[in-house]
């Protein structure tokens, strides 16, 4: 008892105290004191050792650690009690300093290894993000978009977190705490993420270090990843209770991918749709067009039908770099399909292009092709006169390029023109200098894309269909500005005999950029008055009594181009000009009024794509309209199969109803929706297609079927355009030279348009027909016109003559050289105002020397800075003056 009494006061820890303390277990590894009523009850340990088997159960029993207080478990605190036993805090805190001074001393991290992590972890992440600001800035404005900008931020966290925990490997500042740590961690994670992204690049960043060191920005990923993992393995070296408040890298990392992953969600997403769409399973396709319409980014569809070469510097670009052997026709026709719109509607996007170097892809090609960066419209005329006695229009249409990039540029485009007109020359105006160009078919455009650069004109228009025009601009200066005319005449579309008109020429697809405040001039005068659109007033001509001036806008999508009337009087009907081609004959013209031609059958194609979703209550609202006495059958050329729903004209209702309810999304190819209707309306004897489309960029399926129709059955089924918004139009191109395609002109809105040309048909309906052809007998010297009604049906001619293309005959093809060299002429209309010949331009290096640009100072400026830092840096490194005295050192 007196042993025991002794011992439980003793507080020794047992592995020092002499024996062992009753209440407390045998020694072992760990030594833990009994339940506390052991401790606090030693008088009835007696009492229980009588029976063994309770005690046997007892001493086998767990013990129970109890909760202890904040400073006990604080391993630096001196009030903490040994795990090992109860020692007082002075006992402790004594083998603690002892402890402390049996531990190594920390080792010193070298002077070199220091400036290695401090240029590799701070310094180089800094440079590379001011880099990639500065270079943004200069050329590539349209860069910082809300993703780049959030991945700016996230590059931002790595040099600060690497200061901080460089700070404390050299004991400058304290431990990091738990959200340092954090911070750290998840930096680590994000240049992990960018070394991942820019291992394309880290090849070229190798080959690039050369150059002043600019390939280390390359690797600024890699290397800030390498310093922060050797900056926390340093600081568990140096300290070891470091290393347990750094903490694991894993949450950092990532949280730091799933923000990544997140702003590169719409990339991999875009990237995985284009290849479905681009499958050969129908139904891959469609649900591949289905996801990029819902969640696909269209900068990105729009930068794949560019096709720029770029890194793939997303996620699945790194993972799948070569899975996605898309082309540019392949993404341009995804994109049309998506979107409903063509590609080139729409400005390059700035992110893709740097604007001052105008790459332009599509250079030489006989498509227009994507916009041309820097490329622009820079002015734009419209001069000439209307012979309303004639009922013809000359037209002059003169069209200024400017040229904003350093290199030369090609402009391309596609216009409308009037119904029925004729293009009789193009020159080039650069300078005081004319350079005449080239006018013909589609064979000529094919015969100058396979020639060498120096054999091609500088100027080139030919035909894209009926009534639209292909051009071709070569060698437009950087920097500088090319100006072309296009001459053309077109007959004044004749509604009734008092009144003609002219509509004039626009743009339907271009490569080059319009602004806003791009205003067309129009200055036309005529013997007769005129009537001309909104904007537009009549004032007294310079040569002619009657003019009409003024500036218009360019058309808005789904209207059509400006109108001019002339009015006339109804018994002017005949008009003859000297045919050049024949000594002694005439071109004589007839108009007369006859009967409409009624078709018995008329399928109505709407096209279901979304360029037409604004036009539905108009077309709603035409149904009831219709005429009762031919079949009218609709059909929409959508992505299912195409039906004819026929129209009753006891309720036209249900025609109405039809027609709002047609769903417009994305786009259609139009092609089986024409074959079917023309199949349908060709069971009569007499049958009409009225075609309502949009842009039709795409390839058609079925149009080599709807060709072969019309050119073995040409009469039979005659085909009506009705184009409700400008665009490419590929079917139209293919069909250039049938002679049953009519466009019908854009006066008004779509169903003003539509109703039109339905009340044709009305039973009793009259129209104006107008006859040209040869005679070879003297005409009347009162009747005769002016030679551009030569070159009106001479052109006429002519088109009919390309189609045949090879088909022709020797003696058509004579004929059709001789109606070129008569088109080729340069002869002006009598009271045709002269063109005015711009000031030159300055051109090429000149003008980018002239008028240098601040871009152009600050490359300067840098180039300067690091000539000198190299120059300072070899001035102030000492190299010895021998191998000797190097081997000495």
């Amino acid at each position: 008892m007196a042993r025991r009494a002794a011992g439980a006061g003793d507080h020794r820890c047992p592995r020092t105290a002499a024996g062992r303390q009753p209440g407390r277990r045998a020694h072992g590894d760990q030594c833990r004191p009994r339940h506390p009523r052991e401790r606090h009850a030693p008088a009835a340990l007696p009492r229980q050792r009588k029976n063994p088997v309770a005690a046997v159960r007892y001493r086998e029993r767990p013990a129970r650690q109890p909760d202890r207080p904040a400073h006990d478990r604080e391993p630096g605190n001196p009030r903490r009690r040994c795990v090992r036993g109860l020692l007082p805090p002075q006992r402790h805190q004594a083998m603690s300093m002892h402890r402390e001074a049996a531990a190594p001393a920390p080792r010193l991290v070298g002077p070199a290894v220091r400036t290695l992590l401090w240029f590799g972890g701070v310094i180089l992440p800094l440079l590379a993000l001011a880099g990639a600001i500065v270079i943004g800035l200069c050329w590539m404005p349209g860069l910082f978009s809300a993703t780049m900008c959030a991945h700016a931020l996230l590059i931002v966290s790595v040099p600060l977190a690497n200061a901080q925990l460089l700070r404390a490997l050299h004991g400058e500042s304290p431990l990091p705490s738990r959200r340092m740590a954090l911070l750290h961690s998840f930096a680590t994670g994000v240049s992990a993420v960018f070394a991942v992204l820019f291992l394309p690049l880290t090849a070229l960043g190798v080959i690039a270090i050369v150059y002043f060191g600019a390939g280390l920005l390359l690797l600024a990923p890699l290397l800030s990843l390498c310093a922060a993992l050797a900056a926390r393995r340093l600081l568990r070296r140096t300290r070891p209770q470091g290393g347990a408040a750094l903490g694991p890298l894993w949450p950092g990392m990532l949280l730091a991918l799933a923000i990544v992953a997140a702003l590169e969600l719409p990339t991999a997403v875009t990237r995985i749709g284009m290849s479905m769409a681009n499958g050969a399973n129908p139904a891959t396709r469609d649900r591949g067009v289905l996801l990029l319409r819902h969640l696909g980014n269209e900068t990105m569809m729009r930068g794949l039908c560019y096709q720029i070469p770029s890194p793939g510097t997303d996620l699945v670009g790194v993972l799948q770099p070569f899975s996605f052997p898309i082309g540019a026709e392949q993404a341009r026709a995804i994109y049309y399909r998506v979107n409903g719109i063509a590609f080139n509607a729409l400005p390059v996007p700035s992110a893709l292009d740097p604007g001052r170097l105008g790459l332009n892809r599509d250079a030489g090609a006989s498509i227009v092709g994507g916009r041309a960066a820097g490329l622009r419209l820079a002015g734009s005329r419209i001069e000439g006169t209307l012979d309303a006695r004639a009922a013809l229009a000359s037209l002059d249409w003169t069209i200024t390029f400017r040229n904003d990039a350093l290199n030369q540029q090609e402009a391309r485009a596609q216009a409308n023109l009037p119904a029925g007109a004729v293009v009789t020359g193009v020159a080039v105006l650069d300078g005081a200098s004319v350079r005449e160009g080239l006018v013909g078919g589609a064979a000529l455009r094919a015969r100058q894309q396979a020639a060498q650069a120096s054999g091609r004109a500088p100027a080139l228009v030919t035909t894209a269909g009926k009534d639209r025009i292909m051009l071709h601009l070569r060698d437009i200066p950087g920097q500088g500005e090319l100006t072309v005319r296009i001459a053309l005449v077109a007959p004044l579309v004749l509604n009734e005999l008092r009144l003609g008109f002219v509509q004039l020429p626009s743009f339907s697809e271009r490569n080059v950029d319009i602004g806003d405040g791009m205003r067309h001039a129009v200055s036309l005068e005529s013997a007769s008055a005129l009537r001309g659109a909104p904007g537009m007033r009549e004032e007294p001509g310079a040569t002619l009594p009657f003019a009409l001036r003024g500036e218009l806008a360019e058309p808005l999508p789904g209207m059509g181009a400006a109108i001019v009337g002339a009015l006339r009087a109804p018994s002017d009907t005949h008009a003859w000009s000297p045919d050049p081609s024949t000594p002694g004959g005439a071109i004589v013209q007839t108009i007369v009024q006859r009967a409409a031609r009624i078709p018995r059958r008329v399928a109505l194609v709407v096209d279901g794509s979304v360029a037409l979703a604004a036009q539905r209550e108009q077309l709603a609202r035409a149904a009831t309209s219709f005429p009762g006495n031919v079949e009218l059958g609709v059909i929409v050329a959508g992505s299912q199969a195409p039906q004819v729903f026929l129209h009753d004209p006891s309720d036209s209702l249900a025609s109405v109803r039809y027609l709002q309810d047609i769903a417009f999304e994305g786009g259609n190819d139009n092609s089986a929706a024409l074959l079917a209707a023309w199949e349908w309306a060709a069971a009569s004897s007499d049958g009409a297609v009225v075609w309502i489309h949009g842009p039709q960029p795409l390839m058609p399926g079925s149009g080599d079927a709807l060709l072969q129709h019309y050119r073995q059955r040409p009469g039979q089924v005659r085909l009506f355009d009705l184009e409700a918004a400008s665009g490419r139009n590929v079917l139209w191109e293919r069909m250039d030279g049938i002679a049953a395609l009519a466009r019908v002109p854009r006066i008004g809105s779509l169903h003003d348009d539509l109703v039109r040309l339905l009340s044709g048909w009305k039973p009793a309906a009259q129209q104006v027909v107008v006859e040209r052809s040869r005679a070879g007998a003297s005409q009347p010297a009162a009747q005769q016109a002016s030679p551009q009604l030569a070159r009106l049906w001479a052109g006429e001619r002519a088109m009919v003559l390309r189609a045949k293309d090879a088909l022709a005959t020797p003696g058509e093809a004579g004929e059709l050289a001789r109606l070129e060299r008569l088109l080729a002429a340069t002869a002006q209309a009598p009271g045709a105002p002269a063109l005015a010949v711009p000031e030159a331009a300055p051109s090429g290096a000149a003008a980018a020397l002239a008028q240098p640009g601040w871009e152009l100072c600050l490359l300067i400026a840098l180039a300067l800075v690091a000539a000198g830092w190299r120059v300072h840096f070899h001035l102030r490194t000492p190299y010895p003056s021998s191998p000797h005295e190097a081997r000495a050192q």
